[in-house]
């Protein structure tokens, strides 16, 4: 039998109760209270788990602030390069810049920074033959910075004829990539990855790589043959670059000062 709508009648009778009498309306007013305790607990859960990230960055980057209120972690990176310098300078007085004092963990600058919140500096010399030809600091505020030792380097000096001449072959750098502290723990540790390398240094420990190009591209030199191949690489005119990383420890900033010395 197929299906027929609804009639008038049957509808009107299913609106009604038992024994015709009419349902219940539901209460708006109480329909709006549900709805308005409904919102007010959502309220009331989104700020808490607003609080609780809040708190879950507040409290690290508090204790962080507290552990270098007044000290910082020093790195020092240090270049040694065979032939990176290709001219003398008539004369030449020192790079203004850095002065680094290991012993007394101090540090001289031309102008002091403003040290607040810095919890890591990243001091870099490069020295080719006894000649300085750059240093740098970094201050960081993260405890991450970038350091670009594959980026070319200038200096120039006046020659005879009182034209200017470059003294920096950067083709003689031997640089693996750029370095990165990737992190700066409180205890100060860093995590560094240095090209392809990753590795981590505690206050008072350092690493060392020795790179030679030769005919057949760049090349490793273990640390136990540093000293027959470093000369071995010098008498065939192979240009080797040494690059020493130091986690120096947690340093004064009573101690970085302006001037020409620490």
């Amino acid at each position: 039998m197929p299906a027929r709508p609804l009639g008038p009648c049957f509808m009107a009778r299913a609106a009604q109760g038992p024994e015709g009498t009419p349902l219940p309306k539901p209460s708006r007013g109480r329909s709006a209270k549900v709805k308005e305790r409904i919102r007010s607990l959502s309220w009331k859960g989104a700020t808490a788990a607003s609080l609780v990230l809040l708190l879950a960055f507040a409290v690290p980057a508090g204790s962080r602030l507290l552990a270098f209120k007044d000290r910082y972690v020093m790195v020092t990176v240090e270049e040694s390069s065979t032939g990176a310098v290709v001219s003398w300078p008539l004369l030449m007085e020192r790079l203004p810049g850095v002065f680094v004092d290991c012993s007394s963990s101090s540090l001289a600058l031309p102008e002091k920074p403003g040290l607040m919140g810095v919890c890591l500096a990243l001091y870099y010399s490069a020295v080719s033959q006894g000649i300085e030809f750059e240093d740098s600091v970094t201050f960081s505020r993260t405890g991450r910075a970038k350091l670009s030792l594959d980026r070319p380097v200038s200096l120039t000096t006046e020659g005879q004829d009182g034209s200017p001449v470059e003294m920096v072959d950067n083709r003689a750098r031997v640089i693996a990539g750029p370095l990165l502290v990737e992190r700066t723990s409180v205890d100060g540790a860093v995590c560094l990855r240095y090209g392809e390398t990753r590795f981590s240094l505690k206050p008072g420990e350092s690493w060392a790589e020795m790179l030679a190009l030769t005919p057949e591209g760049v090349r490793a030199i273990r640390a136990s043959d540093w000293d027959v191949e470093f000369h071995r690489c010098i008498d065939k005119g192979y240009p080797v670059t040494r690059l020493a990383i130091a986690n120096r420890g947690l340093w004064p900033k009573a101690a970085v000062k302006a001037g020409t010395s620490p």
